[in-house]
């Protein structure tokens, strides 16, 4: 008796710590994540705002903000996308300005990169 409880105890929270850790996206989405960047060796840049808009829509169904990491992840529903910066952080300039159109596929991740020019 003294052994099962003692085996539950150390397999109980592993259960409950995969069960918890699983957080699964809705049917037929996927995610999208941006990532801003500046240098050769990219470095993260901070505070960028990249807008999300269907490729047969004109206006964005969400916009993104790069954290300090410079990275930023929205769950989409799966279809054509285009990630346009909004804004660009105080010292530094895109060195491409044009959309990135990609495809969200269900339960994959897209990915979709802005590299900066910063002082």
């Amino acid at each position: 008796m003294r052994r099962t409880l003692l085996a539950l105890s150390a397999l109980c929270p592993l259960a409950v710590a995969g069960v918890a850790a699983a957080d699964p996206a809705p049917p037929g989405t996927g995610t999208l994540t941006v990532r801003a960047f500046t240098g050769s060796e990219p470095l993260p840049v901070n505070r960028a705002d990249i807008a999300v808009t269907p490729c047969d829509a004109e206006e964005a169904i969400a916009t993104l903000v790069s954290g300090p990491d410079g990275s930023a992840t929205v769950s989409l529903p799966a279809g054509c996308y285009e990630a346009t910066v909004v804004t660009v952080p105080g010292g530094c300039g895109l060195t491409d300005t044009d959309p990135v159109r990609l495809t969200v596929v269900a339960g994959t991740e897209a990915h979709a990169g802005f590299r900066f020019g910063c002082a």
